[in-house]
């Protein structure tokens, strides 16, 4: 009877918010259906999972996300078996919940991923394994630490979400802040960073997946005192930490694993098959689908900077350029440009940031300029890379000022100073990082980060029949992501502000009387 109301309620926002609800997708119950369109605590995306230390346990331990009906991934730390995982669309994961039989970890040693097998499967939406580039738009999908005061905010351990951007990234991991008002907490370890969670079909927003990018795998500003932690310290576990942050933490970029996951979780790699009432067999591949139509390659790479003037610490550098030839390029190939800085006596621990591209993408052949600009926090020597990519950062061309680079490329030098002079002497080459980094403040008017993942055209090339479709008003779900409560301790991801609006104040008042039939799922 409830479920009937609701659905009335439903339809007519459906027809006043057309373009902003969107379709059921695997996996989710009425019930959850609904609790999303009325501003509930399940505004995540349906492949998340919690993990929690015992079956008594009420709180989640971590977060992970299903990449099959029995494996799922988390950060290594959170991984041990005997654990409990359920989905957290699932009553908050305290619905139908599987136990962790194995931990798959992979081989590098420095690994900070791991895959949980099952003891049984938990059907439903997998995520997909996409790129990470350096832009907003994330999602963070956790949970909530504390009950929220607003008639929209999630309860304590209720799912949720935050909006996030991965500004920076290095050899092994990419940096995320959070958006203005929002935290990450210490509990979130493992939580899912997508790129992608929803696509535009026939002018309806979609949500079918996690386009997962990478997991939360701790504090950025840990990693840089790591060498220094006393190491006869007792090692503190996710559940014991209580402290949020809206500063910068480490994601584990999953694309650095690829190999690893192929082998123990290959559907993450293929297209998800929707099966709804008004999408018929369609394959959703959100934008970046890891290997997928993205191949490319660089012809020709070159810095057009020269010189770099010194700086002041925390100064952005003046515009640096490049120019990059890409060739080949399959239809979902995306070219990436990185500038990167490194510390003259360290060459290696290179910070790489956003480069904007200049030009246009046409055909499978073309030529683009990338501009950035870079900073350092501290005083010092250093030098400045560039580096490209024509597949969405699934390799990686190094170049100089002479083109693209050999075993020894030139960096650029830079002096970072409290008392800025003349340009330094760009005459003696130097060995560059293998990154580099842009600060997260460029100069007023710019924009240097990766462009938008834009919308999908089922029309094109994917099989899809618009005319073979019925009502896409029946059902609808899922309305724009909404941010979690700011936290005051546990393990959440958390947000202050109001849930994300339509425009449409009658939309408003249908979700909130949608709302009010709502029981909260406990």
């Amino acid at each position: 009877m409830r479920s009937a109301t609701v659905t009335s309620v439903l339809f007519l926002a459906a027809t006043l918010c057309i373009g902003a609800c969107a379709a059921p997708t695997e996996g989710d119950e009425v019930e959850e259906q609904t609790g999303n369109v009325t501003g509930g605590s399940s505004t995540i995306e349906p492949p998340v999972a919690f993990l929690f230390a015992s079956a008594s346990a009420t709180s989640p331990t971590c977060v992970g996300a299903m990449l099959g009906d029995n494996v799922a991934v988390t950060a290594k730390s959170c991984a041990k078996t005997g654990m409990i995982l359920g989905r957290a669309s699932d009553k908050e994961g305290r619905g139908a919940r599987a136990t962790v039989t194995r931990v798959h970890v992979p081989a590098e040693p420095d690994a900070e991923i791991a895959v949980v097998e099952l003891d049984k499967p938990l059907e439903g939406t997998r995520a997909l394994l996409t790129h990470m580039p350096l832009r907003g738009g994330y999602t963070v999908n956790a949970w909530s630490a504390t009950d929220g005061k607003g008639f929209f905010s999630p309860d304590k351990n209720d799912a949720s979400s935050v909006g996030a951007s991965i500004v920076e990234e290095s050899a092994t991991q990419g940096v995320l802040t959070p958006n203005k008002g929002a935290e990450i907490c210490d509990g979130d370890m493992g939580a899912p960073v997508c790129a992608t969670n929803a696509t535009q079909i026939a002018g309806f927003r979609l949500r079918g997946t996690c386009g997962l990018a990478g997991v939360v795998v701790g504090r950025a500003e840990a990693a840089k005192t790591t060498a220094t932690a006393d190491p006869n310290a007792p090692a503190t576990t996710p559940s014991e930490a209580s402290a949020c942050s809206g500063g910068a933490w480490k994601v584990a970029s999953l694309g650095r694993y690829a190999t690893f996951l192929k082998r123990v979780a290959p559907q993450a790699f293929e297209p998800l098959r929707i099966d709804k009432p008004i999408l018929r067999n369609f394959p959703y591949i959100p934008e970046g689908l890891w290997g997928w139509e993205s191949a490319g390659s660089v012809t020709a790479c070159k810095i057009e900077s020269k010189t770099i003037a010194p700086v002041k610490p925390g100064d952005a550098s003046e515009k640096l350029t490049a120019k990059v030839s890409f060739d080949g390029m399959q239809k979902r190939s995306a070219p990436w440009g990185r500038f990167g800085i490194a510390k003259k006596n360290d060459p290696k621990d290179v910070r790489w940031l956003p480069a904007g591209a200049v030009g246009q993408k046409a055909g499978a052949s073309f030529e683009l300029s990338f501009e950035g600009v870079v900073s350092a926090a501290e005083a010092g020597d250093y030098i400045v890379s560039f580096r490209t990519s024509a597949n969405g950062g699934e390799s990686w061309t190094v170049c100089d000022v002479d083109g693209i680079a050999s075993s020894s490329p030139k960096g650029l030098p830079l002096e970072v100073t409290t008392t800025p002079g003349q340009p330094s002497d760009p005459s003696s080459p130097q060995t560059p990082p293998s990154g580099g980094t842009t600060p997260q403040d460029a100069p007023p008017g710019t924009d240097y980060s990766d462009p938008p993942a834009p919308s999908a055209d089922p029309t094109e090339g994917d099989g899809y029949d618009p005319s073979a479709e019925e009502d896409p008003t029946e059902g609808s779900v899922v309305p724009g992501t909404k941010k979690k409560k700011a936290a005051e301790g546990g393990g959440c991801s958390a947000a202050t502000g109001s849930p994300a609006s339509s425009g449409l104040p009658a939309l408003g008042v249908l979700l909130g009387l949608s709302a009010m039939m709502r029981r909260r799922r406990r």
